[in-house]
């Protein structure tokens, strides 16, 4: 068996926890904190805002570490940094603790455990079937969101949110860092092996040269990219944060909340295999506006308050699409950019979508307090998406490349 396909399995593991907590389980502690310090949502929303204001400041020099140092290494220490994050989140006393210690940790956890790591590692080890590798490793996400949000939900339910984040703290440290450890090694060379070989490779794309900061950010292709995934990230991330809430305030109920989270999951799961697959065959650029398609057609179907069955048609397709975003995002930064500057890239563009992403758990928070709905927050995302889905238009992958 290829060894890449061994680190696809460590990668797979750390997401599974990091991304499966923070962008599925983490909806869930939103009433019960709501109810024990007797804030408002949008206060609750603060934590995710600053989880995303840190990682502002966090992200481009994670990126440039990962291009420097060991990636196994920063990965641990990313799993550490979650595991003491989530212990600490359990012991908060006040709003203000738990926004701070939700914010604080959980961004570094994002920065060095997360997506940005594994598709870094992923794309030195893959060329041929990089989009393959990237989507089965994203797969990790799924099934995190499959499993968290249930198991999560049930420690809520039988010990309370403080002994559940407890409990996923020692499971995180019994079962993420030890495969991080065994399993993750950030170039062929450490292990004495070759990158997956590739002989249909572009001598051009082989020569590339490592990027300057200066010269990334000359390039168009970047902030194309950049506020398009931004925007495509801002709308996703807000809706999903709240989407147990919608389900309970749509009068779904509490069960029917951690469905449609696990919908999401679980179709993300397929979504993940099929641009996966496309990744390494079509146009990576219509594969992205076809995934914000398709989170707009989730979105306006959620802002029609529909009934159970509609609603989860409804994130079905944002979960689809959910999917296909890490795969083709990380293949496209790859064939635009190259290997050598990849974390780099992926550390730049951080801030850029972190700008994107910052005001939107914000503005669902308050437009849920103004209107009592979910409604207009759904509705002002429909027309983010349609801007982002404009601004893939004069991207030029060909002429990025050259």
């Amino acid at each position: 068996m290829f060894y890449g396909w061994r680190v696809v399995a460590g990668v797979f593991i750390a997401q599974l926890f990091v991304v499966g907590f923070f962008t599925y389980a983490a909806s869930l502690l939103v009433a019960p904190v709501r109810a024990e310090f007797g804030v408002s949502l949008a206060q609750v929303m603060y934590s995710f805002m600053v989880g995303t204001l840190f990682g502002l400041v966090l992200m481009p020099l994670a990126g440039i570490m990962l291009d420097r140092y060991p990636v196994r290494w920063l990965m641990a220490f990313g799993a550490l940094a979650f595991a003491l994050g989530l212990w600490v989140l359990s012991l908060s006393s006040t709003i203000t603790r738990f926004v701070i210690a939700f914010g604080v940790t959980m961004s570094v956890a994002n920065g060095f455990a997360s997506s940005m790591s594994a598709s870094t590692v992923i794309a030195r080890w893959f060329t041929a079937s990089r989009g393959r590798a990237l989507g089965i490793s994203a797969i990790g996400t799924s099934v995190g969101g499959v499993l968290l949000p249930k198991l999560f939900g049930m420690g809520i339910a039988a010990f309370g949110w403080r002994e559940a984040l407890q409990g996923l703290s020692l499971a995180s440290l019994v079962i993420m860092l030890p495969a991080v450890l065994l399993l993750v090694r950030g170039k062929p060379s450490e292990v004495q092996r070759e990158p997956e070989p590739d002989a249909n490779a572009a001598p051009a794309a082989l020569a590339q040269e490592q990027l300057t900061t200066a010269h990334v950010l000359r390039m168009p292709a970047f902030w194309f990219m950049g506020v398009s995934l931004g925007l495509l990230f801002s709308s996703y991330s807000a809706i999903l944060a709240n989407l147990g809430p919608y389900s309970i305030s749509a009068g779904h109920g509490e069960g029917a909340a951690a469905t449609m989270i696990m919908t999401v999951a679980v179709t993300g799961f397929i979504g993940k295999l099929i641009f996966g697959a496309l990744a390494d065959k079509v146009s990576l650029k219509m594969a992205l506006a076809a995934a914000q398609l398709m989170v707009l057609a989730g979105f306006f179907m959620l802002s029609m308050q529909p009934g159970y069955v509609l609603a989860l048609c409804a994130t079905s397709c944002i979960g689809l699409a959910a999917g296909g975003m890490l795969p083709v995002w990380g293949a496209l930064t790859a064939r635009v950019f190259g290997l050598l500057s990849y974390g780099r890239v992926m550390g730049m563009m951080g801030p850029v979508i972190t700008l994107c992403v910052l005001p939107g758990f914000t503005v669902v928070g308050r437009l849920y307090d103004v209107t009592g709905s979910y409604t207009t927050a759904l509705q002002v995302f429909c027309g983010v998406l349609v801007l982002a889905m404009l601004l893939l238009l004069p991207l030029k992958v060909e002429a990025a490349q050259s």
